[in-house]
């Protein structure tokens, strides 16, 4: 199996000096220069991984970057070898709600071959939940680009690169059927896209009739790509395929992105190739959005230097685990972070996981690695877990160990009122949708904020309009949706652990494009719409806790100003 990570300017600066918290004078003078990628750092012999994904949208949104790319090709650009694989797509989620694509095959093709990458892949649509009407004409145009992309490809880049063909679909059948009409067409590298968001069941089930598929065939393809499916839960079946003589890829920057983007009840900021797991030691440098005025920078500064070289004591073992968590905790307590992180900090500091890595990351720059402190810091232990998430992909006894962290509802921090909420506040609002609706005897098509007429809804709703705060929606089937998307009537509920797994992707993914915009996130719901969170909550959110859907509701009404107290009136009668 080869694994291909995403390119998204993940460089350090080579010469950072972390006792003083200062870039080298070569960083300042030309950071796009001098700064170097992880394969500057772990060598093009030893890099954790075997090609590199460029997205096409990407680099194009910065428009010095794309003429530099556009002078030297890719390879030149990324100061790799030409030998080194680069494949280049067209970056589908940065068009998703786009009707068509907004690239034609004839120019990608050639620039693909101008740029001198080693693979490009058709341009394909993104079959989506919020765009099912659209899922029918997004699977023609990704079927008649693959076609007419192998078409041209034939005649005239055959010997510049390899064409990918891409496959979308909706349902198993969907994928299947593209795929073998690819195959008949003497189509022999394919890659699977849009699964990124489907539950892990789903996958399998493809992946399982794939198999069976390639079993069966008299033609079968040389080389299948998975786009963003670094799943452990995937690697025997990958490995299936591969027995078969196909040649499986994916892609994938989740384990790069854990180490700063994992909360810290995760413990994922930094881990090891048997999978076990740590929370990084945060010493901020300055406090930001609502936590910005909590603390002078005078102080930060002078406690956060305290911890610093405590930590660095420690590593050396000239003070004990006590003496460095007394300037940590001195520090949490200042910048109000929950006590609990300190039992992850003491377990992290007690394994020392840092002293025994052989990566070139841990051999130099020791306990910095483990420290949860700017880019230099941050993207360094990013580039640990990349070579950790590679040393377990070559060993299969490891992947069992590999499994996707989930937080038991006890971990979930609540509160028992709305108190601490005031206007002006940068807060999202998280409700859930009701089995009450518009129109219960018939057909209609209304705002979700119309649409829902449950009393937790409607107080939610009054509740957030009220105090200026904005507010999204679960929905039983249409994943996450904002107050005026437009949606029909439905009697959807969620009832099992596979209902909640089979809405996680697409409330993730929607959640995940709006959420550094707020301070807090409060979620006002049922435990069912809780634990679709489970996998992307963070140190942000708050669950209001009551004994039930009338206790909720009373909490919300008690909490809301200027309420109207006709709609009051009209809710207790209803």
């Amino acid at each position: 199996m080869r694994y291909f990570i995403p390119e998204w300017d993940d460089r350090v600066d080579p010469d950072f000096d972390f006792i003083r918290d200062k870039h080298s004078k070569s960083h300042n003078e030309d950071a796009l220069r001098n700064d170097v990628y992880m394969w500057e750092i772990f060598g093009i012999k030893d890099v954790p991984f075997d090609g590199v994904l460029v997205s096409i949208a990407a680099i194009q949104e910065n428009k010095s970057k794309y003429a530099k790319i556009l002078n030297e090709g890719i390879h030149r650009y990324l100061r790799l070898p030409r030998n080194f694989e680069i494949m280049a797509d067209c970056g589908a989620f940065s068009y998703i709600d786009e009707t068509t694509p907004p690239y034609s095959t004839s120019d990608i093709l050639k620039l693909y071959s101008d740029l001198e990458f080693n693979y490009g892949v058709s341009i394909d649509h993104l079959v989506v939940p919020m765009y099912r009407d659209q899922n029918e004409e997004r699977i023609r145009i990704t079927y008649n680009n693959g076609l007419t992309a192998f078409e041209e490809w034939s005649k005239k880049y055959k010997n510049d690169f390899q064409l990918i063909v891409a496959v979308q679909g909706e349902t198993i059948s969907d994928y299947l059927k593209m795929y073998n009409d690819f195959i008949k067409h003497g189509i022999t590298h394919i890659a699977f896209g849009g699964l990124v968001r489907s539950p892990t069941k789903f996958i399998l089930e493809l992946l399982d009739a794939l198999i069976e598929e390639i079993k069966n065939a008299k033609k079968r393809p040389e080389y299948l790509h998975f786009f963003g499916l670094a799943r452990c839960d995937l690697f025997s079946r990958f490995q299936q395929l591969e027995n078969f003589g196909v040649h499986v890829a994916f892609d994938s920057a989740s384990y790069l992105r854990k180490a700063w983007l994992s909360s810290p009840s995760a413990q994922l900021n930094y881990i090891t190739p048997d999978w076990r797991g740590y929370s990084a030691i945060r010493i901020p440098e300055k406090m930001k959005g609502e936590k910005k005025n909590i603390v002078q920078q005078s102080v930060l500064d002078t406690v956060g230097q305290e911890c610093l070289r405590a930590l660095r004591d420690y590593d050396q073992e000239l003070i004990d685990i006590d003496g460095v968590l007394e300037p940590l905790t001195r520090l949490n307590t200042i910048i109000q972070e929950k006590p609990q992180v300190l039992e992850y900090y003491h377990r992290l500091l007690k394994d020392r996981p840092w002293k025994t890595c052989p990566c070139p990351i841990c051999q130099v720059h020791g306990i910095e690695v483990i420290i949860f402190r700017g880019n230099n810091r941050n993207r360094r232990r990013g580039f640990h877990n990349t070579w950790a998430f590679y040393q377990m992909l070559q060993n299969p006894s490891l992947w069992l160990n590999c499994a996707r962290k989930r937080q038991p509802d006890s971990a979930f921090q609540y509160i028992e009122s709305l108190d601490s909420l005031h206007r002006g506040n940068n807060v999202l609002v998280i409700t859930s949708c009701t089995k009450k609706k518009l129109n219960p005897a018939g057909k209609v098509i209304a705002p979700a904020k119309e649409m829902y007429q449950g009393m937790l809804f409607r107080r939610v709703r009054e509740y957030a309009e009220n105090m200026g705060f904005d507010y999204v929606i679960i929905s039983a089937k249409y994943g996450l949706l904002f107050p005026d998307d437009m949606i029909e009537r439905y009697d959807q509920v969620l009832r099992s652990q596979v209902d909640i797994q089979n809405l996680q992707p697409a409330v993730e993914d929607r959640l995940r494009e709006i959420i550094d915009q707020y301070d807090r996130v409060v979620v006002i719901a049922g435990i069912n719409y809780r634990r679709v969170l489970e996998n992307i909550w963070n140190e942000k959110f708050v669950f209001l806790k009551a004994r039930g859907i009338g206790e909720l509701c009373s909490i919300v009404a008690r909490s809301t100003p200027a309420r109207d107290h006709s709609l009051d009136e009209y809710i207790s009668l209803s």
